[in-house]
């Protein structure tokens, strides 16, 4: 009985820590560095630590906010192959979906799993998700969409 009762309240602390990590990414976004539209080094470093919490941010999260600054984030974590192995062990934890396929595209570019792959495969048969992919992959789409159904 003790440990259904601790089991319970390691939960609720686990939720309220993670809760205040999302908190505390969404502000560090705002006010990182940035270089044009993209943010520097210096500001990839110093969200690095997060991107366990990046991962966990759902739509819900930061429905009020522009998607486009966690998405270049991604891009700038992406960008680093210790970041990327991290994705693709825990690619399944990513929950916002445009988070999910701006990640799938940078792994398959670098490291194409077959994890990636069934994903991508099942995102440009639905039409939501496969305008998301096109308007990410710009004039590239169609070789996207080529090299993903020859995978």
């Amino acid at each position: 009985m003790l440990s259904l009762f601790l089991a319970g309240v390691l939960c609720q602390l686990k939720a309220e820590i993670l809760e205040a990590h999302r908190k505390e990414l969404i502000e560090l976004v705002k006010v990182l560095p940035r270089e044009g539209e993209f943010f520097t080094e210096e500001a990839v470093k110093k969200a690095a630590p997060y991107l366990p919490v990046l991962f966990a941010l759902t739509e819900k999260d930061i429905e009020n906010y522009d998607i486009y600054p966690f998405v270049a984030l991604s891009r700038g974590l992406g960008d680093q192959k210790e970041h990327r192995q991290f994705a693709l062990r825990n690619f399944q934890r990513i929950q916002h979906g445009t988070l999910k396929l701006c990640w799938a595209v940078m792994l398959f570019d670098a490291q194409p799993s077959d994890e990636i792959v069934q994903f991508l495969k099942a995102a440009l048969k639905d039409e939501r998700q496969a305008k998301v992919l096109s308007e990410m992959a710009g004039p590239k789409f169609d070789d996207l969409k080529r090299r993903v159904s020859s995978s």
